[in-house]
């Protein structure tokens, strides 16, 4: 039935800025994840699929990479346990260090 298999799978869209963008060789990418995903889940997903974003991106613990930024639909900082839902966007940046 179609109701009960779009409640199985949520659609997550990932946006990587410098320097992961160049790790992915695009902007963004979408994920189909369990319905119950977190952000720690997407990471899994995004080094198995684009395996030079291991160590850029996430670190060997499978958390976030020290100094990376995770923004939650555009304003809420993302961490691991962050609960992932269809439609939701992940962007993946670093701080900008000033001279």
């Amino acid at each position: 039935m179609d109701e009960s298999d779009s409640e199985e799978a949520t659609t997550v869209e990932l946006r990587f800025y410098a320097p992961f963008k160049d790790a992915v060789d695009q902007k963004s990418v979408a994920f189909e994840l369990p319905d119950d995903a977190t952000l720690s889940d997407a990471l899994a997903r995004a080094v198995e699929e684009y395996p030079d974003l291991d160590g850029k991106l996430v670190a060997e613990d499978g958390e976030l990479s020290s100094g990376v930024r995770a923004l939650h639909n555009g304003h809420a900082r993302a961490e691991a346990d962050t609960r992932l839902e269809d439609g939701d966007e992940v962007s993946f940046t670093t701080p900008i260090h000033g001279g």
